[in-house]
């Protein structure tokens, strides 16, 4: 006998990718869309195309994907984002991993690839990331960990069990658009590191973007993309770069609206060991 499965899925705005990710789960027993405030036309599509739609103000990444888990039908769930795709390798593994005698406490995670300037790029994460980056699970032993900012995972107590296929995440940006998520991302992971209480200097903010660079670029492929393997794995180190220097400006923020005492009397000694001591920290 089979699992039944729900399908969960976030939106906002999502008009131009909602029915492609839909039409990719279509084989599922449920698809619950959890909307928070969309001024377009997702929910109508979602709802024609046979989904439960619900909605909820923002409540943060994590909470509100426990949010939507909790409105579906069925304890087996399979989260997707809504401009992600699901290839018919990946659902055919899920079908098969629904059939059998899953432990409830187990998981199962999935290899998730983005796109980039029309190509499909290696999976940037590293072994550890990649093999614990759980869609599918049991939602009385696993969720998404509510203490998570920001790039959220489920919590699964047992073992974690790949699926074959990939999980494809296509959205089609352009430079400006890269670049506003981006930064948007580096505040959030800035504000994460500095609760973590990690600090931050020069020699990390030099070292870190040379590292994602060196990973993305040479250890996972980038170098056999041509140049839009050359611009990824460089929007990705400056990426780095921002999020440490975020991280800098919340550990050393000292209020600049008006000019220092120094900068007009620049003779003056105790406003030079003044300044000595900016340059210095």
């Amino acid at each position: 006998m089979m699992n039944k499965l729900s399908v969960v899925i976030l939106t906002k705005n999502e008009e131009q990718f909602i029915e492609r990710c839909i039409q990719s789960v279509l084989w599922a027993d449920e698809i619950v869309v959890l909307d928070s405030g969309s001024t377009d036309k997702t929910r109508e599509i979602a709802t024609a195309l046979g989904a439960n739609v619900y909605e909820q103000k923002w409540l943060g990444y994590s909470a509100q994907r426990n949010q939507a888990i909790s409105l579906a039908k069925n304890d087996w769930i399979f989260f997707i984002d809504c401009d992600e795709i699901v290839t018919p390798e990946l659902a055919k593994s899920i079908k098969e991993v629904m059939k059998n005698s899953l432990n409830e406490k187990d998981g199962c995670s999935v290899n998730r690839r983005g796109d980039f300037y029309g190509l499909l790029l290696p999976n940037m994460s590293r072994a550890k990331n990649k093999n614990s980056f759980i869609r599918l699970f049991n939602r009385k032993y696993s969720n998404y960990d509510p203490t998570m900012k920001v790039h959220e995972r489920v919590v699964c107590s047992g073992k974690i069990i790949p699926l074959q296929g990939i999980l494809i995440h296509w959205r089609g940006y352009i430079m400006d658009e890269y670049i506003q998520v981006f930064n948007r991302y580096a505040s959030m992971e800035a504000e994460v590191l500095n609760d973590q209480n990690f600090h931050v200097n020069g020699l990390t903010i030099f070292i870190r973007p040379i590292l994602r660079f060196v990973w993305c670029y040479l250890v996972r492929g980038g170098c056999l993309l041509g140049t839009r393997g050359l611009i990824h794995a460089m929007l990705k180190a400056t990426s780095e770069y921002i999020r440490y220097v975020k991280l800098w400006e919340l550990q050393n923020k000292v209020d600049y609206i008006d000019p220092p005492y120094y900068i007009y009397n620049p003779q003056d000694l105790y406003y030079q060991e003044e300044q000595k001591y900016f340059v210095e920290k």
